[in-house]
């Protein structure tokens, strides 16, 4: 017997509305080929991904972004330094395929990595910061996932402010804006400890995701036959609520607040969580056994409703 969960969604009409940006005042949701592909997609595949999220009803309910992931770049920058592209799965070019994802109403997303090298041994960016950025707004990328292999050792912060910032000055006096996903690594979820891993390194995140910044617990692993269905299910729950980037997602609540850990136990050889927090409309909470046998958990909205000062009415 597996661990279930339970998602209780009660109706409140006390929050206030919030517009639903992309990827801005709402997490992100898209499409991103690394989990299926690894390193072996090319152009034909990222526009036949394109062209199912724009007319199978995925853009309707928040799908928007067609992401690249490592492998995409050629094995050496050009002689100026600039960053290329693998000619070979990418003959149309990088700036032709965003123009074809942007005329589907989507939006493009890019991979690149905070050091010499990418996690596959492509360039990297570090120390290319400035050049880098302004390559990706001249191809028209709306998202730039940034990994952290091959880092030199060299400070987080440091690394990842100046890509933050040489996007800033490349995108300044344009209408352009760019999504920044800092990567740090993470395991695909293969096995319910791993997952169990993901959601115990959220609870003392929770207070830092909100709009403008979300705490990312890494792509969706869901889809796969090697892990369990109950797993999926946990997962995709979990991942919604705590409003972590989707990709792929679901439709997200636009209020755009994280959950958090409000109740633990642990007595004999059962375990649970109680997890809540506010939506738009309303109240998500999350019951987690933990355990291997069915058990009752009792929600007591005196005791585990969680409010932050910011939507108290």
């Amino acid at each position: 017997m597996i661990s279930w969960i339970l998602i209780l969604i009660i109706t409140f009409t006390r929050f206030t509305t919030c517009q639903n940006g992309y990827g801005f005042k709402s997490p992100p949701m898209g499409w991103n080929p690394y989990n299926a592909f690894s390193f072996t997609f090319d152009e034909t595949i990222i526009r036949k991904q394109a062209d199912i999220i724009a007319t199978e009803g995925y853009l309707d309910v928040g799908y928007r972004y067609i992401n690249l992931d490592d492998s995409w770049q050629a094995p050496n920058r050009t002689a100026n330094g600039t960053l290329t592209y693998n000619t070979d799965k990418f003959p149309s070019g990088i700036k032709a395929l965003a123009e074809y994802i942007h005329g589907k109403g989507l939006l493009f997303g890019i991979y690149s990595d905070a050091g010499t090298e990418s996690c596959g041994g492509f360039p990297g960016s570090l120390d290319h910061e400035e050049k880098d950025a302004k390559t990706f707004v001249e191809w028209g990328v709306d998202y730039l996932k940034y990994d952290n292999c091959y880092n030199k050792k060299r400070p987080e912060q440091e690394r990842y402010q100046k890509m933050g910032k040489a996007l800033k000055n490349a995108t300044k006096g344009t209408n352009k804006t760019i999504f920044y996903n800092i990567c740090e690594w993470d395991k695909l979820i293969l096995g319910y400890g791993d997952l169990m891993s993901e959601i115990d390194s959220q609870v003392r995140l929770t207070q830092y995701g909100r709009p403008g910044g979300w705490n990312d617990p890494d792509m969706l692993a869901v889809g796969f036959d090697v892990i369990p269905p109950i797993e999926q299910i946990t997962h995709y729950a979990f991942w919604a609520a705590l409003k972590a980037p989707l990709i792929l997602g679901c439709d997200q609540d636009p209020l755009g607040l994280s959950i958090c850990q409000v109740y633990y136990k642990t007595y004999n050889e059962t375990s649970f969580d109680i997890w809540t927090g506010p939506l738009i409309d309303g109240y998500v909470a999350i019951l987690f056994n933990r355990g291997i046998d069915p058990i009752n958990i009792k929600l007591d909205f005196q005791k585990h409703c969680y409010l932050t000062d910011e939507i108290k009415v």
